[in-house]
C-alpha cells in the first residue's frame, strides 16, 4: 500500500474520533464559559487527547477512570493499531500523547518531529496464546505450523506484536514458515486474542499482558520469543496546545503508586524505582 493512501486512510479513520474530540472540547469550554474564567494554576485540567495502542487498552481504561475520579479532569483516547496511530497523528497533528505497543514507533515520531519528550511506563513480552487446557497440545513453535492448527497473528505492517514477531524470526531464519503457516492476519494484538476467545482461531501470537482480561486463554513462552519485548512509552506530541495537562496525566500514569501500580496489575512488567517521590500529588492542587 503505497504512502498517500496509507494516510488518506488514516485520516479517514479518525474522522469519527476528531468529531467526537471536537465536540466534547466545545462542550467543556461552553461549561467554563458559564463559570469564572480558570486561573493559571488550572490549566493542567484542560482535556486531552491519547493516541494509545490497542493492547494497552484495557489498563489505560482504569487509569482514565482512576484520573477522571482523582482530579476529575477529562481525556479522550483512540485505540487503535501502532502504526496507524502514528499515521493519524502525523496527518491530522491533532493529539496530546502517543502511547504506542513499542518505543521504536516513538523513535519514529521523534524522526518526524511529531513527539518531543518520552516516558518509560512498562514492559511486555511476545508469547504463543492458547485456550485454557491447550486442546490442541502446543508446546513449541513447530506445533503452531501443524494443519491441524489454526494460526492467526498481527499484521507485521500495521501492529507493533506483528512487526516484533517478525522481525525477530527473520534473524533466526524462522520467519518465512511461520508467515506460510498463518490462517489469517489480524489489525491488532486484541483481534487474535478475540479470534482464540470466541474460538475462530486455536493459537496465536500476543503480548502476554493482554491476556489479563482473557480469563479463558494462557500463554507459553518459548525460547524462539525469548528476546521479544516490547517497552512501552508515553511521549508528548510537539504540536500538543494542552501540554500542562498532558504533562499532569504523564506524571500520574508513571507515578508508582497510580498508573504502574494499575500497569502491574494488568500482568505488564513494571520496575519500581524505590528512590522515586510519587508525583501525582505534587503540582496542580
Amino acid at each position: 500500500m503505497n504512502r498517500p493512501l496509507l494516510l488518506l486512510l488514516a485520516l479517514v479513520a479518525a474522522l469519527p474520533f476528531l468529531l467526537l474530540q471536537l465536540s466534547g472540547t466545545d462542550d467543556n469550554a461552553a461549561r467554563r464559559a458559564k463559570s469564572a474564567a480558570p486561573s493559571d494554576d488550572d490549566s493542567w485540567r484542560e482535556p486531552i487527547t491519547v493516541y494509545c495502542a490497542a493492547s494497552n487498552q484495557a489498563v489505560m481504561e482504569t487509569i482514565i477512570a482512576d484520573y477522571r475520579h482523582e482530579f476529575g479532569s477529562q481525556v479522550f483516547v483512540n485505540y487503535g493499531p501502532s502504526q496507524g496511530l502514528l499515521a493519524q497523528i502525523e496527518v491530522s497533528h491533532t493529539g496530546d500523547l502517543f502511547l504506542p505497543a513499542d518505543a521504536s514507533y516513538l523513535e519514529s515520531a521523534r524522526d518526524k518531529q511529531l513527539v518531543s519528550d518520552v516516558f518509560p511506563v512498562a514492559r511486555m513480552k511476545a508469547v504463543i496464546a492458547i485456550r485454557r487446557g491447550n486442546p490442541k497440545a502446543i508446546r513449541t513453535l513447530a506445533d503452531c505450523l501443524r494443519g491441524d492448527v489454526r494460526f492467526v497473528q498481527a499484521n507485521p505492517d500495521a501492529a507493533a506484536i506483528g512487526r516484533l514477531t517478525r522481525a525477530t524470526l527473520q534473524r533466526q531464519g524462522l520467519w518465512k514458515s511461520l508467515d506460510q503457516a498463518t490462517t489469517a492476519y489480524r489489525g491488532n494484538v486484541t483481534e487474535v486474542a478475540n479470534d482464540l476467545a470466541v474460538g475462530s482461531a486455536d493459537t496465536g501470537i500476543v503480548y502476554d499482558a493482554v491476556l489479563h482480561d482473557y480469563p479463558g486463554l494462557e500463554f507459553i513462552e518459548i525460547p524462539e520469543l525469548q528476546d521479544a519485548t516490547s517497552d512501552v512509552e508515553i511521549g508528548i506530541i510537539t504540536e500538543s496546545k494542552r501540554k500542562a495537562s498532558a504533562m499532569r496525566f504523564v506524571e500520574f500514569l508513571t507515578a508508582n503508586d497510580r498508573g504502574r501500580q494499575r500497569y502491574r496489575e494488568h500482568g505488564f512488567e513494571v520496575p519500581i524505582d524505590p528512590t522515586e517521590e510519587t508525583r501525582s500529588g505534587s503540582s496542580g492542587e
